[in-house]
């Protein structure tokens, strides 16, 4: 396999990925996609090192463009689910941690008492 259409065979991995990506996040599997994510990762790590190697022809061109149209929809479409999701986890910390510091204080004040 050239260069050249490792370049594409890349994007065409990356596109449907993104789309089981937000299929999974559409549907709460939170679990599945740090996998998922980690796999994306390291083919864009991937593409990044191999693409400014090679010139991509007209129609490779358009076709390339056609797919990061589909990755960066679906990208976006992931965080659209994902942020609120990290957002409520941020506040389910911030919940603990002031339950701790609570419980710090009402313990230290409880056994100082017996």
């Amino acid at each position: 396999m050239s260069t050249q259409s490792e370049v594409m065979h890349c994007y065409e991995q990356i596109a449907p990925l993104t789309e089981r990506m937000l299929v999974l996040a559409r549907s709460g599997q939170w679990g599945d996609l740090p996998v998922l994510e980690a796999q994306y990762s390291g083919m864009v790590d991937h593409l990044k090192a191999i693409e400014p190697l090679e010139t991509l022809d007209e129609a490779q061109s358009a076709r390339k463009y056609q797919l990061l149209s589909r990755i960066i929809s679906n990208h976006d479409g992931v965080s659209s689910f994902v942020m609120p999701q990290l957002a409520l986890l941020g506040e389910a910390l911030k919940s603990l941690e002031r339950q701790e510091s609570l419980q710090i204080a009402y313990g230290q004040a409880h056994n100082a008492l017996l």
